[in-house]
């Protein structure tokens, strides 16, 4: 069996509950919440162990670790993982600045550990659909598409998320959460972001009775991929109605996830190019190839299964996955340069490539972050207009924080 340890037992859980199905044991776990050390013990393998330290934690036995800390501390514990020869499975995003993604890749060429971004929505069923169909040729070249992941919440909801005024989720920029809307087209297609540039929906009553910070409803992002194609995704949105939306637009057909319907998918071919026996225009339910019983049972639509059992397979076999650092370094870099893009008027900026040095060199020192550092200072705004949360505001935040 390999040996997983999971740090950060929030989202952590779900991969603690995961991984027997997915052939590994969970020997070790860390959190700071004692609540949780507990709730993890009875699914711990023999000989494990609950920490609270995370340096105790690193010295325990592991052939991988699942980092599900906050969404803006990943790189530096990666890097403390692979420094150690653990293999790594980071969940959310790589890095928050471009210096820690220089960092990352820098990292992982020097100790060569294992690590694998904990991606998991292009694994749900439709988008593995839209991944076999645009591989088996008959859709052609790809030349724009769309990926939306829009995830509204109530007010109470927010607060929940978000329960403190310095907490990641109140400074998050609505670029930044970019992996769920683009990484699936990424997996689709095999294409990498070049260049991109953003502009952002300004919606401040979103934010009113809570601690938020990040006073947009969106941020509208292109990417140029390096296949020539055009790409659109929405970061984390937050419009009215909560949906994840897929699109393939090639040469000689289309191909896209049912809206309200994230099981369906639509294809429509020029009536000139379809493929021999084929319908100009169908609608079907997605099925899983295999292990589909299993995968059906987990979070995500089947997501966090194959995250976990891929992560597994790539530690047994010795081999990079699919969504290896440099891809997760594109990315967090396109949601990270996107709202660049926003705060000077949707300026197109360049992608370095992260396995060529000297790109990667020019962002070095580059340490630009919305997220509160040590002596709580922003570097950089993390809504498009200035906005701060009023004392009721904050009030209101605190009475639901109290209520739970």
């Amino acid at each position: 069996m390999i040996k997983l340890g999971v740090f950060g037992l929030g989202r952590g859980m779900a991969y603690v509950r995961l991984a027997q199905s997915a052939g590994a044991e969970i020997t070790a776990v860390c959190d700071m919440d004692s609540k949780k050390l507990e709730e993890a013990k009875e699914f711990l393998a023999e000989g494990g162990k609950a920490y609270s330290d995370f340096d105790s934690f690193l010295e325990h036995d592991m052939d991988g670790v699942i980092l599900c800390n906050y969404f803006c501390e990943h790189a530096e514990y990666a890097i403390r993982c692979m420094e150690k020869g653990i293999a790594v499975l980071s969940e959310t995003a790589s890095a928050v600045t471009m210096a820690q993604n220089v960092r990352l890749c820098r990292a992982k060429e020097k100790l060569g550990a294992i690590y694998m971004l904990a991606e998991n929505y292009p694994f749900m069923r439709s988008n593995l659909e839209l991944k076999r169909l645009y591989q088996e040729g008959t859709l052609g070249r790809i030349l724009y598409a769309e990926g939306e992941y829009n995830h509204p919440a109530s007010r109470h909801d927010l607060n929940m998320l978000t329960p403190s005024t310095g907490h990641w989720r109140a400074y998050l920029p609505r670029t930044y959460y970019i992996t769920h809307s683009l990484a699936p087209i990424m997996y689709m297609t095999g294409g990498m972001p070049e260049k991109v540039s953003a502009e952002a929906i300004y919606a401040p009553e979103l934010c009113r009775g809570t601690a938020r910070r990040n006073a947009d409803a969106a941020a509208i992002i292109m990417c140029r991929m390096n296949d020539g194609s055009l790409t659109r995704v929405t970061g984390c949105s937050a419009f009215g109605g909560h949906g994840l939306y897929y699109r393939l637009s090639c040469l000689k057909g289309t191909a896209e996830t049912v809206r309200g319907d994230m099981d369906r998918v639509l294809v429509r071919y020029n009536d000139w190019e379809k493929p021999e026996g084929a319908e100009a225009q169908s609608s079907y339910e997605s099925t899983w190839e295999h292990m589909g019983d299993i995968a059906e049972k987990a979070g995500h639509g089947g997501g966090d299964f194959w995250v976990m059992y891929l992560f597994v397979q790539c530690i047994r076999e010795k081999k990079e996955p699919f969504f290896d650092v440099y891809r997760a370094a594109a990315m967090a870099s396109a949601g990270i340069l996107a709202w660049r893009s926003v705060l000077e008027g949707g300026k197109t900026f360049d992608i370095p490539d992260f396995r060529n040095e000297e790109e990667r060199a020019r962002w070095e020192n580059d340490e630009l972050s919305p997220f509160p550092d040590e002596n709580g200072k922003v570097s950089l705004p993390c809504a498009s207009e200035p906005y701060e949360p009023s004392a009721q505001d904050i009030e209101a935040a605190e009475r639901d924080w109290k209520q739970g």
